[in-house]
């Protein structure tokens, strides 16, 4: 509350107690403070006062020197109020003189504290320059208990605990500690921290006004603290959105997850590369991820270039004017789906048009944007294999389709059981609409989809009037000198939802893929539409577009290579084959040559295309058992449990070979091998053990 100093109120104790204070201030503080501070006492004459200062008598001297006024108040002033009047060079200053026995220490603002530990500072420009901007943005927190808080913070350890160095030694300046003999004495203690002056670091270090300090920030230059608030701001905001104060933060929102969130959600990507973070020494044969020595990035803006010269040559524009536009927002069906029928007809032997090929952001919207198009909740059912990779079913879980899974053999999907499946749904009143199939090196399985078997399932869907998603993302990684035919090519009745994503034939990080989708379909109105037409609605929903850079590369790519890929992936292609013959190989060497002792019951299929191949062992791998392998073997292996949907795979494992050099697959195989015969070995003890 702001007042009149009544000078008569002040007994001659108060003035006792007044010069006993200055006494001591000048025989023992103040040659210890310093020298800026020094120089301020010295313009206010402030030494030999035996009286209680006269609060408008030192103001007119304040004012003179630097324009500062003082303001007499009972006490301390609202924060808002405080920050205020510094803004306006008025300091207030309490009338209240402390007790003789508070000598040593006042819990309360008193007149001595506010004129022999703030007064002198507010005659250095340099310094209420820094009191002045920081008060200008207090200010404008104020209302903010914690932005308060925090600057509270600032203010305590400089302008009442500031330090500085001059010639070599700390000197103190701030307030509280100029007017303090035992907090001078504690800056020099070999118990103290002296920290260099930083916002980050004082923003978040709290403070205890009533005992001596455990640590000071000290500043080189009074220009080094006024510089320092540029920064201020944007360390307060951090603070305030990042605020370590968990008493302010609850510990939860009571919000629910999605119930299909559940513990039997499986997150096998993120367990998987959780071992290879922790054990970064083992060789890893689980993750399925193309050789990166092939992606060529140098090259992308070749690629690019390339695209933008087939634009500029069917169009009048200028050539920046053409290459801007691609960076603009694009159709949402796509920009290079001229380029990519062509992909199509050389490559996989599919004629569609434009309007019938949907660019997505890799194969995984593909699957989500044709779920969404397609299905109906209540009533319709997806089928898939089982094993199969975890994309679609991920999707479907999480978004509550209704899913289901049918058993594979060495030639894919079980004909007989997934026709069985669609028979037993039709009688629960549901209709499978979508089955979802890849006919080509199936991950994780690596099997292969026989012609004759693709046929009856072409069949089965004009059959029983559902649609194939065609995943055919390896079909062009066949070993053989002649791959299959895809479902698509094959699919007179236009039952196939075709899907491939350029991710393994060029590199994953472009998020390229694409859906063929030509058929009719009956709309909600009872009329007769294209369905790409509606998942291009869908899709805009979703990610409005793919990213128009990456198409272009991909177009510019595609152009360079005359529309087809088979060239640019042919060295590519003979490393993998020679990969997975090192893998055969070194299964025969390490795990074959032991089939009549150890390994008696081991065995695996043998590919011939794709990334992985499946390992059969006599024992059930858990996650703990893949910890194991990783931590005592150095070699990280995935079980095929992870890829089945009805409690299979616990006996098998899923080999990976494709980001491995040949010498790293020889290490990883001999590795397993060993892991299999001590964890072979282990249980047959066991077993003898229980038969005792």
């Amino acid at each position: 509350m702001l007042i009149e100093q009544d000078y008569s109120m002040y007994t001659e104790e108060d003035h006792s107690t007044w010069a006993s204070l200055v006494n001591r201030h000048l025989t023992e503080n103040l040659s210890l403070t310093s020298k800026e501070y020094q120089n301020g006492f010295d313009l206010l004459r402030l030494e030999g006062n035996d009286k209680v200062a006269n609060i408008p008598s030192l103001s007119e001297k304040l004012k003179e020197v630097s324009g500062w006024k003082l303001i007499p108040v009972t006490g301390l002033i609202p924060t808002k109020d405080f920050f205020y009047q510094l803004i306006n060079k008025e300091y207030p200053v309490t009338v209240y003189c402390r007790k003789p026995e508070e000598l040593d220490f006042s819990e309360l603002p008193d007149i001595f504290h506010d004129i022999y530990g703030h007064i002198p500072l507010l005659t250095n420009e340099k310094f209420f320059r820094f009191l002045t901007k920081f008060s200008i943005l207090a200010l404008k927190y104020a209302e903010d208990p914690m932005a308060v808080e925090f600057l509270g913070r600032l203010y305590w350890y400089t302008f009442e605990m500031g330090v500085i160095w001059e010639g070599g030694e700390l000197k103190p300046y701030g307030g509280a500690i100029v007017t303090s003999k035992t907090e001078i004495e504690n800056l020099n203690s070999k118990e103290t921290s002296i920290y260099p002056f930083d916002i980050h670091h004082i923003l978040n270090t709290p403070y205890n006004p009533y005992a001596l300090q455990s640590q000071y920030f000290a500043v080189r230059s009074f220009d080094e603290l006024f510089y320092s608030l540029e920064d201020l701001e944007e360390q307060l905001i951090k603070n305030l959105v990042y605020t370590s104060q968990t008493s302010q933060v609850p510990e939860h929102h009571n919000i629910k997850l999605n119930t299909a969130l559940s513990t039997n959600f499986k997150n096998v990507i993120g367990f998987l590369n959780d071992i290879q973070f922790k054990f970064p020494k083992a060789v890893s044969l689980a993750a399925g991820q193309p050789d990166e020595s092939y992606f060529k990035i140098d090259e992308i803006n070749e690629y690019f270039e390339s695209y933008i010269d087939y634009l500029e040559s069917k169009s009048n524009q200028s050539r920046d004017k053409i290459a801007n536009s691609v960076g603009q927002y694009a159709k949402t069906q796509g920009i290079i789906n001229e380029i990519l029928c062509e992909f199509l007809r050389k490559d996989e032997n599919i004629t569609v048009k434009e309007h019938q090929v949907i660019v997505t952001v890799g194969a995984q919207e593909a699957f989500a944007v044709i779920t969404a198009t397609l299905c109906n909740r209540e009533e319709d059912v997806i089928l898939m294999e089982d094993p199969t990779y975890i994309g679609l079913g991920s999707f479907s879980k999480t978004f509550d389709y209704e899913t289901d899974y049918v058993g594979t053999s060495d030639t894919g999907i079980d004909l007989e059981a997934l026709e069985e499946k669609i028979l037993a749904h039709r009688e629960r009143k549901k209709n499978v609409k979508l089955v979802y199939v890849i006919p080509d090196h199936q991950n994780p399985s690596g099997a292969s989809m026989p012609v004759d078997k693709r046929l009856s399932l072409l069949r089965l869907a004009e059959k029983y009037n559902f649609y194939i998603i065609e995943d055919s993302v390896y079909n062009s990684f066949t070993y053989l000198d002649k791959t299959l035919p895809t479902l698509k090519s094959l699919d007179k009745f236009r039952r196939v939802l075709f899907v491939t994503s350029f991710s393994k034939s060029v590199f994953p990080g472009l998020r390229v893929g694409l859906v063929v989708a030509d058929q009719q379909v009956m709309g909600t109105d009872g009329n007769v539409i294209s369905l790409a037409h509606e998942m291009v609605k869908v899709k805009a929903s979703l990610t409005n577009s793919t990213p128009t850079i990456t198409q272009a590369i991909l177009g510019g790519l595609l152009l360079r290579q005359d529309y087809s890929l088979s060239k640019y992936n042919y060295e590519k292609l003979q490393s993998y084959r020679n990969k997975l013959n090192t893998t055969l190989e070194c299964l025969d060497k390490y795990i074959g040559s032991f089939t009549s002792t150890w390994a008696s019951d081991i065995s695996w299929n043998r590919p011939k295309g794709g990334f992985f191949l499946s390992l059969k062992v006599p024992f059930e791998l858990s996650d703990a058992e893949v910890v194991k392998c990783a931590e005592d073997f150095e070699v990280i292996i995935c079980p095929m449990a992870y890829f089945h949907q009805k409690g299979g795979g616990k006996n098998e494992i899923r080999l990976t070979f494709s980001n491995l050099t040949p010498q790293e697959i020889e290490t990883a195989i001999s590795r397993l091998a060993k892991y299999l015969e001590a964890s072979i070995a282990v249980r047959s003890q066991g077993a003898k053990a229980d038969a005792k």
